[in-house]
């Protein structure tokens, strides 16, 4: 095993390949735990606080000032908070996006909304997701920006979600400029990672700084 300054690989990679996918899975689960319980141990006012920080960032970005197709992940339990972020941009008249769950066949669907409250109900795991005679199905190819959640990341743009790859499909399939929301105590130094199913974002937003990802790789 070794540390290329991007996560955490593995010499023997060609020879023991299951092995390494194993362990690598291992490592995950044990990060994505920790840090959970970290992130889930937050107050609901600091999480307020911190998501309003990174709410006021992420706006002064030029991609987000200029982009009109805006993907963005509907935030539920400990996530950054994306509710009002929602509300604000929908009053900028910017059109929202937002991800509709397929469970059997592992992927994010898009659907438009115009009102977050009239538009949006929980569906799977309790996330507000449009309601069924309120989906607007939009094309991947008409997203300007994607605004993407996640447990952990690295420096590098790396990162680890809930464990579906709901995430690491959609980047495949929607190449635009990614950028992902997480409180600073999601930033690690190493994120194990697997670059043929793993998929990293551009940019991380944190309430202290914004990381440029691809200036960071080595």
């Amino acid at each position: 095993m070794f540390n290329t300054g991007r996560g955490i690989r593995f010499a023997d990679d060609a020879l023991h390949p299951k092995k390494t996918m194993d362990c690598i899975v291992e490592k995950k689960n044990l990060l994505r735990s920790k840090i959970l319980r970290l992130r889930n141990a937050l107050s609901t006012r600091e999480r307020q606080d911190k998501s309003r920080c990174i709410q006021t960032c992420l706006f002064r970005i030029p991609d987000i000032i200029e982009a009109q197709n805006i993907f963005i992940y509907v935030s539920f339990k400990s996530e950054v908070q994306t509710h009002e972020m929602i509300k604000a941009l929908l009053l900028e008249g910017k059109n929202i996006i937002v991800p509709v769950t397929d469970m059997v066949n592992k992927r994010l669907m898009l659907s438009r909304i115009s009102d977050f409250d009239a538009d949006l109900k929980p569906g799977v795991m309790g996330i507000l997701e449009p309601v069924r005679e309120k989906m607007k199905t939009v094309s991947q190819d008409s997203v300007d920006i994607v605004i993407a959640p996640g447990v952990a990341f690295s420096r590098e743009g790396w990162r680890i979600g809930y464990g579906g790859g709901f995430y690491d499909r959609f980047f495949r399939e929607t190449p635009k400029r990614s950028y992902a929301l997480a409180f600073e105590l999601q930033i690690v130094s190493d994120l194990p990672y697997d670059p043929k199913y793993d998929v990293p974002v551009d940019c991380i937003v944190t309430e202290e700084r914004v990381i440029c990802c691809s200036k960071n790789e080595s």
